[in-house]
């Protein structure tokens, strides 16, 4: 949930809240207001009474109206003070049962007792409290919608800095070798965030250009070693004598090389990718270099009795003929060394995308560290280094092509996408 939203919800829901009990409170002490109002009235019209039968010892004439109107009875037992209350009851002019307000009070005239009851209806009152709670309640209602629509126009100005700030850094890659510049804004806060991730991302690019450098350095370095070493461990698998006393232990010493050597190779590549030494200047036939990578592997694919079905039309793109070949080559290298005897190999090449599907003992791979360098699924042999999706990861990131990989049907996919466009491949 988004920080204007929730803030927005908590904003309404308080506001809602406060006006209700308020919209209550005002109703109420308006409704005081205007009984105590009505209750002066028949005061008054008590105190009328009251003064006319000092001057004529005699009850006057009562006259009465829809709004007020008296009963005068004849009664035996005094009211000590006074009686004021609301009740419902009929209206003799209106025929209609409604709110009343009543006084009710006796006198005496000469020897006789008389209660005598003076209503007023209610009906004006009420009105009167309706409209204003109507109106009230439309004031409310219109406060609350121009205040979310300020807050909404506002906030969302004042956000704009920090959504352009997350969008830069989304955009940003330490690969790019290029420093992360994050304008200043208006908002001291966001000025002290575009700040801090702007130190905290130049920190980043030089520690990541000096292991860039010690990378490209050390698998240089190694090279002439590991030459050498190879060298001397053929020169040893050449003396009978010892390679009759010592035959595994000089296989493990050339086995070693060889990892080592093809560790040093992939080192090598990413950092030439990584220092940009690659122009993708080249027209590449990818269903042509497909081809001829099956009929390098077919070898192995017919030893491990694979069923291979294509899906392939020519396609024709800007790249490198070095770089695609790594590619096809570690993507189909992996279809085949994970694969399960018998298994299935899927390849699909259209203009949009490039997906190769094999079947698997393995389950489901660890998405969020597939590409990470040297990270090794569960379940792998012990050959690879853990680089070939690292390096297919750098080089398509270097072609903007993206890669994806999905596993459905028990079969792994991996797809790489010539476009932005997410549309997927055809099997």
């Amino acid at each position: 949930m988004k920080l204007f939203t929730k803030y927005n919800r908590i904003a309404i829901t308080t506001s809602v809240i406060i006006f209700m009990a308020g919209s209550f409170a005002f109703y109420l002490t308006l409704r005081y207001v205007m009984i105590r109002q009505l209750d002066e009235v028949l005061r008054t019209e008590r105190a009328e009474i009251l003064q006319y039968l000092n001057e004529h010892h005699e009850l006057p004439e009562m006259l009465n109206t829809k709004d007020q109107w008296s009963v005068v009875r004849r009664t035996t037992q005094p009211l000590e003070r006074m009686v004021f209350a609301t009740e419902k009851g009929i209206n003799p002019h209106e025929h209609e049962k409604e709110w009343m307000r009543k006084i009710q009070f006796t006198l005496q005239v000469h020897d006789e007792l008389y209660e005598i009851a003076i209503y007023k209806s209610q009906e004006g009152t009420d009105d009167m409290i309706k409209l204003i709670i109507l109106i009230a309640i439309v004031m409310i209602a219109l406060i609350l919608l121009a205040g979310n629509l300020i807050n909404r126009t506002l906030l969302k100005k004042l956000w704009k800095p920090f959504y352009h700030t997350i969008d830069t850094i989304k955009e940003y890659q330490l690969t790019q070798d290029k420093a992360l510049r994050l304008p200043g804004t208006g908002v001291e806060e966001f000025t002290l965030l575009n700040a801090s991730v702007s130190n905290m991302t130049e920190r980043a690019q030089h520690e990541y250009q000096v292991l860039k450098e010690f990378t490209g350095n050390a698998a240089h370095e190694m090279q002439t070693p590991l030459a050498v070493i190879a060298t001397h461990a053929d020169a040893l698998m050449q003396d009978e004598q010892l390679l009759h006393r010592h035959a595994a232990s000089i296989a493990s010493i050339e086995q070693s090389v060889g990892k080592l050597a093809k560790l040093n190779q992939s080192l090598l590549l990413l950092a030439k990718i990584e220092h940009g030494r690659f122009e993708l200047n080249q027209e590449v036939r990818w269903d042509e270099l497909l081809q001829q990578k099956l009929n390098e592997w077919q070898e192995l694919i017919t030893g491990q009795h694979l069923k291979v079905s294509l899906s392939i039309v020519p396609v024709a793109t800007v790249f490198h003929e070095h770089l695609a070949d790594i590619v096809i080559s570690n993507l189909l290298n992996n279809s085949i060394r994970y694969n399960i005897a018998g298994g299935h190999i899927a390849i699909t090449l259209n203009q949009e995308s490039f997906s190769i599907a094999n079947t698997s003992s393995l389950s489901s791979l660890d998405t969020s560290k597939l590409f990470n360098r040297f990270f090794r699924q569960s379940g792998t042999g012990p050959d690879g280094n853990g680089l070939g999706l690292s390096i297919i990861k750098q080089v398509c990131g270097l072609a903007h092509y993206r890669i994806k990989y999905r596993y459905t049907d028990q079969q792994h996919v991996f797809t790489i996408f010539f476009s932005n466009s997410d549309k997927p491949s055809d099997f």
